[in-house]
């Protein structure tokens, strides 16, 4: 569980860093770049903590998905912005696809199938390979041996 909570602590630094990004462009640039500086920071800690339990795919595609949504109504309601008909069935496709990446349960392969045990026999000693090595070739300046 803390794993899933470092990512959605992740995901809402991210969304707070681009709107400080915003700010930082529009109407407040020191606040807003000290904001930004900060939550994205704070959102890479975050998301390097998530993915120690969560696969990389997972976790990056929710890191990324969600927040776009996210961005995107902050973008309406803080900044006024306005999103099309065929922006807002993107987002809507895109959601989509994170839940079916989210909480997909493929088959997953039994640790003992996926990889036997060798056991060595007791009785008999181990052989070991040997390599045999040859001198290395010298060569002059401008020349490489292989």
């Amino acid at each position: 569980m803390y794993y899933w909570f470092m990512l959605a602590l992740a995901v809402v630094a991210e969304v707070v860093s681009t709107v400080g990004m915003k700010y930082a462009a529009t109407s407040s640039p020191i606040f807003g770049y000290l904001v930004m500086a900060l939550m994205i920071s704070f959102s890479f800690y975050a998301f390097s903590r998530a993915v120690v339990h969560i696969p990389l795919a997972v976790s990056y595609a929710i890191w990324e998905g969600l927040g776009l949504f996210l961005i995107g109504i902050a973008g309406v309601v803080l900044f006024g912005e306005y999103l099309s008909l065929g922006e807002m069935f993107a987002i809507a496709l895109m959601l989509v696809g994170l839940l079916l990446v989210t909480f997909d349960k493929g088959k997953k392969a039994d640790a003992d199938e996926a990889f036997p045990v060798v056991q060595a026999n007791k009785h008999k000693p181990a052989q070991v390979a040997r390599m045999q090595v040859k001198p290395a070739h010298r060569s002059t300046l401008g020349e490489v041996a292989l």
